[in-house]
């Protein structure tokens, strides 16, 4: 094998060959001839101009000469190139290649020629010594050394015919090659294994797996000969129907097909697609994987989605699903919430529609449900329960002005009453004031033995009082009074701050049997707009009312 031979002094790279390959030594019987090629130049990477370049040829009869015939040595050169005549001297055959002008290396190649040699009896390893006289600039040359060597196999050398039985196989299918040689040590380089196969004397080979793609073979063979080891290589390829492709960057400017799988077998890359990716003919796009799919960034969805199994959201309790239009049941059906737990709206909720509810709808302590319109039952309203408070005053006990009874609403409800009293006679005067929500509400009972009443709505912490108005006080005597407490909704008691009279008795029909346990008053702050202001009169009133009129 020919090896490129660059010292650290010379700027210009240099690649021999020989012809035939491999070159082999004359014998006794028959003279061998052969060619060495120098190409100058070929991958050059540093600025060089060259204005000559003299080679020298080894002439003797050992491993390390080349010819004994020098002077023999034909020369030629590329164009713009003039070689001269070997000279030999000192046991070596110099020749020089001058260019018209200094030559500038940018890529170029030029090949220098010595043929018609007739190769000496000895195998070995020549090296043939190479001077440039050469610069980085055009200009201030010097002389710079540098040597290529080239192998002599053994006279009667055979290496050729390195082919495979077939050049294309099924993929998956083992290959065989076959070679003509002589003996010799024979290394295969193929595919993915550049540490080579040892072979010795085989000359036929099959590949110990079968191809996937277009595969490469290079077969070395090494001879030790002139106390150097000799080395030549042939190459050959097998290609492979429908191979497998392994490629660094892929563009396909028309459609695409694959027949099996396609996977991305480093899972820390990608696969992006510019435009859609679609399901074959008119199927859908189908995620088989068992794990599902997984969408790190934003998915949008512009046509039809339909899910044939649950839908969850697993992020955290902060995580939303945001649906710009209409959240529906699927086709007639209505949107249903089965969740246990229920559903729960931390904003406003707007229902446009008719609403049922199956079951109890509760409204959260201290907060109000309100309707804009009118409010309709379907059924009948169970508003009120039996009275939650009920208490009685007899003659001679009726609560007076300065005695007033005074009570405020624990909850919505409605305060009735019953009164009766003297009127009617000469002079006389039986009146029963109710003070609440800034109105004064007089009640006159009509001529004894007849009964006034009245009822008055209270809103939930709202104050009323209650006091008898009689002229002459005498007639008082003739005065009863019943006071009934109907809340809404849940069953309270009246909040009483001031009974105006004895607490009643059994005789009154108002024993603790008989009415509910008092339950303890809770505040409420209600919203300035919703109490209308009182438009108060001058009259007596009781110490925290306002005296009627």
């Amino acid at each position: 094998m020919s090896v490129i031979m660059v010292n650290a002094t010379n700027l210009l790279p240099y690649e021999p060959s020989t012809d035939p390959k491999p070159l082999r030594v004359s014998s006794a019987e028959e003279t061998e001839y052969g060619s060495v090629n120098i190409n100058v130049g070929g991958g050059i990477t540093t600025p060089a101009w060259c204005s000559k370049i003299t080679v020298r040829v080894p002439v003797g009869a050992g491993a390390e000469h080349l010819t004994t015939e020098g002077a023999g040595i034909r020369t030629g050169a590329s164009t713009g190139w003039t070689p001269s005549a070997p000279a030999v001297s000192g046991g070596f055959a110099v020749i020089t290649f001058t260019p018209a002008r200094a030559v500038q290396f940018t890529g170029q190649i030029v090949t220098l020629t010595l043929s018609n040699i007739a190769v000496n009896r000895t195998a070995g390893q020549v090296s043939l010594a190479i001077v440039e006289s050469s610069s980085p600039t055009n200009g201030s040359f010097t002389d710079k050394s540098a040597a290529v060597v080239v192998d002599k196999f053994p006279a009667g050398f055979v290496f050729r015919n390195f082919a495979p039985e077939k050049i294309m196989v099924e993929n998956g299918e083992a290959a065989v090659l076959r070679w003509e040689g002589s003996d010799a040590k024979y290394t295969m380089h193929w595919g993915d294994t550049p540490a080579g196969v040892s072979l010795d004397k085989e000359r036929v080979w099959p590949t110990p797996r079968g191809l996937t793609t277009v595969t490469g073979f290079m077969l070395r063979a090494e001879v030790t000969a002139g106390g150097s080891t000799l080395t030549h290589t042939l190459t050959t390829a097998v290609t492979v129907r429908i191979p497998d492709l392994v490629v660094r960057n892929l563009t396909v400017q028309g459609p695409a097909t694959f027949a099996d799988n396609v996977s991305l077998s480093n899972t820390a890359k990608d696969l992006t697609v510019a435009g859609s990716v679609r399901g074959a003919g008119s199927s859908p796009l189908r995620v088989s994987q068992p794990a599902g799919l997984k969408v790190d960034a934003a998915l949008s969805v512009h046509g039809s989605s339909t899910f044939a199994d649950n839908v969850a959201v697993t992020g955290s309790d902060t995580t939303t699903v945001t649906v710009t239009g209409s959240l529906r049941g699927a086709g007639s059906k209505p949107l249903r919430i089965s969740q246990p737990a229920g559903l729960k709206v931390d904003a406003a909720l707007n229902v446009a529609g008719a609403s049922t509810f199956d079951n109890n709808v509760t409204v959260a302590t201290g907060k109000t449900l309100r309707a804009g319109g009118p409010v309709q039952f379907a059924g009948a309203v169970q508003a009120y329960g039996s009275p939650a408070y009920r208490r009685s005053w007899p003659q001679q006990s009726v609560p007076s002005f300065g005695n007033y009874f005074h009570a405020t609403a624990p909850t919505d409800g409605t305060l009735s009453g019953q009164v009766t009293g003297l009127t009617g006679l000469s002079g006389s005067t039986t009146r029963l004031t109710v003070f609440a929500d800034g109105r004064y509400n007089y009640i006159t009972p009509p001529a004894h033995p007849g009964m006034g009443s009245f009822s008055i709505p209270l809103r939930k912490g709202q104050p009323v009082w209650i006091y008898a108005e009689v002229n002459p006080d005498l007639y008082r005597v003739f005065m009863t009074l019943t006071v009934l407490w109907f809340p809404m909704g849940q069953s309270l008691d009246l909040q009483v701050h001031s009974a105006g009279a004895p607490a009643p008795t059994a005789e009154t029909g108002q024993g603790s049997e008989s009415g509910p346990v008092p339950q303890e008053f809770v505040a409420l702050d209600m919203p300035e707009e919703d109490i209308p202001e009182a438009d108060p009169e001058s009259a007596r009133q009781p110490t925290d009312a306002p005296e009627p009129g």
